[in-house]
């Protein structure tokens, strides 16, 4: 829950998500279904897909038991190098480095690591591996990510106050606050595409999102693509349609600008009508969410 997102968003989110499936075993039996309607307004769905994934087959195949090796965690859906590692090393003892944003700033600025990219990746990853321990990995990368996060931070750090400074080379060459050398930013392109509000007396039009890609698994208003250039509306059944509002939503590789348009149908054999105050039950991304306030009761 913690990658891209900050502990205050996913505080709540934590308990409920416990609560509900307090073992591997209860969100291996829960439906997708279930999980989105929890994961809702959490942003970044391939999560929940991959963590229930996961705990599929640790169920299955490892009988409800978190493997103890990096190298079988590295291959479970959603796991990348530093939640493999972070798992072996904290919880199993295995000696490896977790390496997150604060370890990866420390031991940049440690050893004066100038490159950027997968340049610098590769030359962090081969410090750590030098300081790894046969017993003490796991403590060690609690370690870094604490230095990281209280004294060696992104910006003003607070050098004088680090007991590593004495070994700090960006300390010592002045370096620490042009380091880690960042990529350049890209620009994310914009997209467009419409949203269409169906509704029916006290109901409303809602339908499932393809099992793959964007949004896989979840619902929505019946929409259009997504596409590089704004294209005229084609409304999915003949009604007065009527726009009422444009939405913007920004996802981690596009900007998306979503215009709303609203009619009331008598035809309900499209997709699957519920009560309005009934759209909680439904896996809603953020984006459809935000239309629910330029919808009129």
């Amino acid at each position: 829950m913690l990658q891209q997102t900050t502990v205050a968003t996913v505080k709540g989110y934590f308990s409920r998500f416990l609560e509900r499936w307090p073992t591997i075993k209860d969100l291996a039996a829960a439906s997708q279904d279930e999980l989105m309607q929890v994961w809702q307004g959490l942003g970044y769905y391939s999560r929940a897909r991959n963590l229930h994934k996961t705990a599929k087959i640790i169920a299955e195949q490892y009988h409800e038991i978190i493997p103890s090796s990096y190298q079988i965690l590295i291959k479970l859906p959603g796991f990348g190098p530093y939640t493999a590692a972070a798992i072996a090393s904290i919880a199993f003892k295995e000696p490896i480095i977790a390496i997150d944003t604060n370890v990866n700033r420390v031991l940049c600025r440690l050893f004066a690591i100038s490159s950027a990219g997968a340049h610098q990746k590769n030359q962090v990853q081969k410090m750590a591996n030098e300081l790894t321990h046969i017993e003490h990995s796991g403590a060690l990368s609690q370690a870094l990510m604490d230095i990281g996060s209280n004294f060696c931070k992104s910006k003003n750090p607070r050098c004088l106050d680090c007991f590593l400074k004495s070994d700090c080379l960006a300390f010592a060459k002045n370096l620490q606050n042009s380091l880690p050398k960042k990529p350049e930013k890209l620009t994310r392109p914009k997209r467009y595409g419409h949203s269409f509000i169906m509704r029916h007396a006290e109901q409303i039009c809602i339908e499932k999102r393809p099992e793959k890609g964007l949004l896989a698994g979840l619902y929505q208003f019946p929409s259009s693509e997504f596409v590089n250039e704004q294209t005229p509306a084609y409304y999915p059944v003949q009604a007065e349609w009527k726009h009422i509002g444009t939405v913007r939503h920004i996802f981690s590789h596009f900007e998306l600008e979503l215009t709303l348009w609203e009619a009331f149908v008598s035809n309900t054999n499209r997709g699957i009508w519920t009560n309005i105050s009934q759209l909680g039950n439904y896996g809603l991304p953020t984006m459809f969410r935000k239309a629910l306030t330029y919808i009129k009761a």
